[in-house]
């Protein structure tokens, strides 16, 4: 079953991650430009840590937004859970969230290059930059965990996968299968004439080298129902290997500690192709710690969750073994 506009609407979550958000200070820097677009990163931190005149050693958390790789932007209130918001006022964590190219303009190998980029700032300028911001505010890159929703998640576990320079110590993703050889994921697409007519006027409508990075709830959101309900999902993604499940774990020579969670009646993720994933990636590494936190709920069961949740509460207490 695809979920449509008006449910999605109609079912939007509490405010309870928008309030959160507003206990943090905020400020962005480009991490990279292209074609003209600046690429940014939103730097949040909380205004206790903000506020206080002793220097800080912070561990970072980093935020991939989800929207299928189509729509989203930095730290979309619409999308973000709580529980990572009251994760990073308990450490003292900044929190980042980068944007990079999305689909159709880009394609998935594009993204990856984005990842790249993102995770070479990092380590290159980001402490400066926090510094320059927030003089007490010293960000330690040995203390790093990622997580994100749905495509964000997706990007949190690429970064473990693909680039072992990030130095990630723990990945936290939502509902995020989305790996192009993933036969779950993939199959189930239907005949909709007017979900195909819509995608193909997007595309022939695109001009040369163009360039988004960023559409906020629920811009786009069309697409995104459009893909999943025609499973169209790999004349977009593109078919470079890095994108697969099988070259990610073929790769990888030590993956860090998994935290993933997903629901029962999700309508775009399936959960069996969940089931998959985790199968594959204990089978390829059983050595990497790996909790598997499934919950009844649709996509996104977990955006108004707190800490007090108790299987929000068993994943950190698994998270805490390896970060900060």
């Amino acid at each position: 079953m695809t979920v449509a506009p008006e449910q999605m609407k109609q079912e939007a979550p509490p405010l309870e991650p928008q309030a959160a958000l507003g206990r943090f200070e905020r400020v962005q820097f480009p991490y990279k430009t292209l074609n003209g677009v600046d690429f940014e990163v939103a730097v949040i931190a909380p205004k206790t840590v903000v506020a206080s005149a002793a220097k800080q050693d912070s561990p970072l958390l980093v935020h991939f937004h989800g929207g299928g790789l189509v729509m989203g932007t930095v730290l979309e209130p619409f999308f973000i859970s709580l529980w990572p918001l009251e994760l990073a006022e308990n450490h003292n964590a900044v929190i980042i969230s980068p944007s990079y190219r999305l689909m159709p303009e880009a394609n998935g190998a594009d993204i990856l290059d984005d990842l790249k980029d993102f995770w070479d700032w990092v380590h290159k300028d980001l402490v400066a930059l926090v510094k320059s911001k927030w003089s007490h505010i010293t960000i330690n890159l040995d203390k790093i965990a990622v997580w994100g929703e749905s495509a964000g998640g997706y990007l949190a576990l690429q970064s473990a996968f693909l680039f072992p320079e990030a130095s990630i110590k723990a990945v936290m993703p939502q509902y995020c299968c989305m790996y192009t050889d993933l036969v779950e994921y993939q199959n189930g697409g239907v005949d909709d004439p007017e979900a195909h007519a819509l995608l193909d006027k997007f595309v022939a409508g695109l001009k040369p080298g163009s360039v988004r990075v960023s559409s906020p709830f629920p811009e786009n959101l069309n697409l995104v129902l459009a893909i999943n309900r025609t499973r169209r999902h790999l004349e977009f993604f593109g078919s470079d290997e890095r994108l697969s499940l099988g070259h990610a774990l073929q790769v990888a020579e030590k993956i860090p500690p998994i935290w993933v969670m997903q629901g029962t009646e999700d309508r775009l993720v399936k959960k069996e192709a969940m089931d998959q994933m985790v199968a594959r990636i204990r089978k390829a590494h059983p050595e990497t710690p790996l909790l598997y936190s499934v919950q009844r709920g649709d996509h996104g069961f977990d955006t108004d969750h707190g800490l007090t949740e108790p299987y929000i509460a068993e994943g950190v207490e698994f998270i805490h073994k390896y970060w900060p």
